[in-house]
């Protein structure tokens, strides 16, 4: 028997082997299917493709305590609407993005020193991997209110938002680079007069226009305990520093 019709014969039988394999395995999972999810294979299958489908689209979940602290903040800050709140979380967010995928913090505004430093911590690992980070076609689902403290010398509003973008970096596969990926993220604001910042977060103080004595607390009007002047805060939404920022999970 010629050599070729020998290779023919064993390379026929082996794929007959490879064919009979598979129908056992899928005869299998499919036995598996029916008998832990009442469903076949290909039922299994698409119900599967569906749920990554519908995952892509649907918003991520974020906390919304507005009921409980949007009326505090409000007696705190009257000067400003809690939509001015809901906007500075918001161009914070996508100003953040942008100087990830710009690798540039210039663009920053409103922002603690700590938080440009954690934002070229991001770049710098990016640029360590030899990648650049993308966030395309950028829709921001809902911006709300998770947290709020007051003190009498700071005060700070924690902020969460949904958005959906097409996430992917410089060696993403190019047939990955289209998807839409849900996301969520946490904005920490923390409030401030006169800018002084420690290793945790940033403190702000203001002296007493008449007796020159360091002021701290919140709200528009504030009394001097050393003189007891009063006086009003101007422009409060530039005392408002963004100092934290992270993805949630």
């Amino acid at each position: 028997m010629p050599a070729i019709v020998t290779a023919l014969i064993i390379v026929a039988i082996v794929g007959i082997g490879v064919l009979v394999v598979i129908a056992v395995i899928k005869r299998n999972l499919s036995r598996a299917a029916h008998k832990y999810l009442g469903m076949g294979l290909d039922e299994t299958a698409r119900l599967i493709s569906d749920g990554l489908r519908e995952e892509s689209s649907t918003p991520k979940a974020i906390s919304n305590m507005s009921a409980v602290y949007k009326p505090k903040l409000m007696r705190d800050f009257p000067q400003m609407t809690y939509e001015q709140f809901e906007t500075l979380a918001k161009t914070t967010l996508l100003s953040t993005l942008g100087a990830i995928e710009n690798e540039s913090t210039g663009g920053l505004e409103n922002t603690t020193r700590g938080y440009t430093a954690a934002v070229q911590s991001v770049i710098a690992d990016n640029r360590g991997r030899g990648v650049t980070e993308y966030f395309d076609d950028i829709k921001v689902h809902r911006v709300s209110i998770a947290d709020y403290k007051s003190s009498a010398d700071s005060a700070k509003a924690v902020f969460e938002a949904s958005f959906q973008c097409r996430h992917y970096f410089s060696d993403t596969p190019e047939a990955n680079k289209n998807a839409v990926s849900q996301l969520a993220a946490k904005i920490i604001l923390v409030y401030s007069r006169e800018t002084f910042e420690d290793s945790d977060n940033a403190v702000f103080s203001h002296n007493c226009p008449n007796c020159g004595a360091p002021i701290y607390g919140v709200g528009e009007n504030t009394v001097c305990k050393y003189c007891g002047s009063g006086f009003t805060e101007k422009d409060v939404t530039k005392v408002w520093l963004a100092d934290s920022f992270n993805f949630i999970k």
